[in-house]
């Protein structure tokens, strides 16, 4: 007992105290009031408030009251909100949400919400963090001018003014703003008030229209710069080595040209993400040094694909022990790939496609056993892959299209990379057989095409398990749950594309086009109802086209053409409601195009030309003429098949007649002894019919 008395009284003292105070175990009742006004304020067409009602607000979806004063506010970290974000709430904000006079955190972001941001959002004089991004609210200085507990702002894809004055304080100190996909005014420039931002470590001005180049005048406590998508021009200033507390410098997709400048080597060793790709930056790709000048020793993430860098990747890049991902992809580097891939255990991603790459795949790469995706495409590497790339086993992506590699495929691969998902083989001098693949639980992207192949389709490729379903869209395509971004080409509909991070898991494709496969389609494709792209053209291919792919119900892509296919077109092509390009020329198939749904859409004849026998639209031969017309040939046909048989007939007749007679008028002349047998014979065979004649003859008198 002794132990509970003092928590019995403080559990009173607690109790008198709230009701001295007025404090409501719910909410307080202005604040419930001023809920309801800014409810009522707002257009809410997919009754996403529907849960406020009732006396207690706390209760409410997307409100959070502190369990001591009632206010409403949440705790979450250092944050405390009301988040209404992501509810396709429209109109504009209500002035009521002033009254919320204690509120910290605001979200609103991912609405439809316009105009501008109210007098009452800037009343919360207690407001940390403001997220509005993704509306279509404008924002000028003077609406952010009482907010002097602001730390975080997010105001990305709206309409911004906070331009107009060069001498504008904020009566605020940020840590973070992000000002992504902005209109910041008739003159995007950069902001001169962000000078004022000492504490600021996240910035984000991505795609803001700024052209001119600012770096001296950031504060030099960033750790996170974004400013890709934007029209910065001229060289990488070396003002950039003054931001000793960058971790991430993205400033992708500009206009910066020029050398690659020595000052780049002075970001500060910290840095992590270094991001320079979709430029014009020449000369050759930079060296680091992370165990000599410790140039970049932290660096996880170097992007520098798409410039005009030449010459040969640099050894030191195999002694970045922590990179992770490296992309130098679309640029004119030359020679070999460096054979030093032994301490870089951490790579997961490495992309050095679309150069001019020759020689082989190096067996180092084999070391690489964290890799997830490797892009070797559009080069002019050659020989065989190297058997040690089977140690490679959390492949995901494995690209080596567009090059010279030569021999069979290896096996290994359905029987080692169990991770694969994407496999690229496309444009090579590959021979022999497809071996088995369908033992790849997660393969969704197949591509074989332009090769030497030869062989049948396997029966198998009807039990790949990730087409088998239609396919939902993966956050995360890789093993680890990275969430970076690659790129790749594949080749749709007639041309090819580039693909991202999600279009990869989202697409599902066979290409097995312009090899030498023979043979069957098999049936068991039908089982494939994710399946969303099938090429098989330009083979040898024989048979009808199965019944079983009207069950491919996801199916975009079907291209048949230039095979040996022969009979009639399936009716149930007509059921493939997704089919928007169809390409079944130049075979031997016959009778009426079906009918029906999605096959009424295709009005191009080209995709049936090559077909002598096919009648129906979109084709000008018309199958009723072509009925009758065969009909009548087929009457002429019977008639003249008949007076043929009749002719037949006598002719044998005759001919059996003119055999027999002198089969036996010949042997009764020639033989005598024959000839007496016969007439002796005939003589008694008379006399015998004569006798009976008689005596039936007097019987019959007899009975009379």
């Amino acid at each position: 007992m002794g132990g509970r008395t003092p928590l019995l009284v403080l559990t009173f003292s607690l109790a008198v105290l709230s009701i001295k105070l007025g404090i409501s175990h719910g909410c307080r009742e202005t604040e419930r009031k001023a809920l309801i006004d800014f409810k009522r304020g707002l257009h809410d067409p997919s009754n996403r408030l529907s849960s406020w009602v009732g006396e207690d607000c706390c209760a409410w979806e997307g409100v959070g009251c502190s369990n001591i004063s009632g206010h409403v506010i949440k705790n979450l970290s250092t944050l405390q909100h009301l988040d209404l974000s992501y509810n396709s709430l429209c109109g504009s904000v209500p002035a009521s949400i002033g009254n919320l006079s204690l509120l910290q955190h605001l979200s609103l972001g991912s609405n439809d919400l316009n105009g501008t941001i109210s007098k009452g959002i800037g009343q919360l004089k207690s407001l940390v963090d403001l997220d509005l991004h993704e509306n279509s609210l404008s924002l000028s200085e003077d609406d952010l001018a009482n907010l002097s507990s602001l730390e975080y702002l997010d105001i990305s894809y709206n309409f911004i003014e906070l331009n107009k004055s060069d001498d504008w304080i904020p009566p605020f100190q940020l840590q973070s703003l992000s000002m992504d996909f902005c209109q910041i005014g008739p003159t995007p420039q950069f902001p001169q008030w962000l000078r004022t931002q000492t504490t600021l470590r996240q910035l984000q001005l991505s795609s803001a229209g700024i052209k001119d180049m600012f770096f001296d005048r950031l504060p030099s406590s960033l750790e996170y710069l974004d400013l890709s998508y934007n029209s910065l021009h001229g060289s990488l200033p070396a003002s950039l080595g003054n931001l000793s507390m960058l971790r991430s410098l993205d400033l992708g997709s500009n206009n910066l040209n020029g050398m690659f400048p020595e000052s780049i080597k002075r970001l500060p060793s910290g840095l992590r993400y270094l991001y320079l790709s979709d430029n014009k930056i020449t000369g050759e790709v930079p060296q680091f040094f992370p165990k000599i000048t410790n140039t970049m020793p932290s660096l996880q993430w170097f992007d520098l694909s798409m410039n005009n860098m030449s010459g040969e990747i640099p050894f030191s890049y195999c002694q970045l022990r922590n990179l992770e991902g490296l992309q130098l992809y679309e640029n004119n580097l030359s020679r070999v790939i460096p054979n030093c891939w032994k301490t870089s255990s951490n790579l997961l991603l490495l992309d050095l496609s679309s150069n001019k790459l020759v020689g082989g795949v190096p067996d180092s790469l084999c070391n690489l056993q964290m890799l997830e995706s490797l892009h070797l495409s559009h080069n002019n590497l050659s020989g065989q892959i190297p058997h040690c790339l089977k140690s490679c086993t959390e492949l995901a992506t494995l690209d080596l299209g567009h090059n010279n590699f030569i021999g069979n495929i290896p096996t290994w691969i359905g029987e080692s990379l169990l991770y694969l998902k994407t496999l690229s083989l496309r444009s090579n001098a590959f021979t022999g057989s497809i071996p088995q693949l369908s033992s790849l639980p997660s393969l969704r992207i197949l591509d074989l095409s332009n090769n030497n192949l030869s062989g049948t389709i396997p029966q198998s490729f009807g039990d790949f398990n990730a087409l088998k379903s239609a396919p939902t869209y993966q956050c995360c395509y890789f093993n680890n749950d990275s969430l970076y971004v690659e790129d790749m080409w594949l080749f749709i509909k007639g041309s090819e594309l580039e693909y991202t991070t999600r279009q990869l898991s989202m697409d599902t494709l066979i290409d097995l086009s312009n090899n030498y496969l023979s043979g069957n389609i098999p049936e068991e494709l039908g089982n494939l109802h994710g399946l969303r792209s099938l090429n098989l053209s330009k083979n040898y291919l024989i048979g009808q086209i199965p019944w079983s792919i009207g069950r491919m119900k996801q199916l975009e892509v079907l291209d048949l053409s230039r095979n040996n296919l022969s009979g009639a077109i399936p009716s149930d092509l007509a059921a493939l409601n997704f089919l928007n390009h169809l390409n079944l020329s130049y075979n031997n198939l016959s009778g009426r195009i079906p009918n029906g749904n999605q096959l009424q859409t295709f009005t191009d004849s080209s995709i049936y030309a090559g077909n002598p026998n096919l009648c129906g639209p979109p084709l000008t031969k018309n199958c009723t003429l072509n009925i009758a017309k065969a009909g009548e040939e087929e009457q002429n046909e019977d008639s003249s098949k008949s007076r043929m048989e009749t002719l037949w007939l006598y002719t044998s007749i005759t001919l059996g007649f003119i055999i027999g007679f002198w089969a036996i008028c010949g042997s009764l002349l020639l033989q005598q002894t024959w000839r007496t047998s016969y007439f002796r014979a005939i003589d008694n065979m008379f006399d015998k019919l004569y006798v009976m004649m008689v005596v039936t003859v007097a019987k019959y008198k007899r009975k009379l």
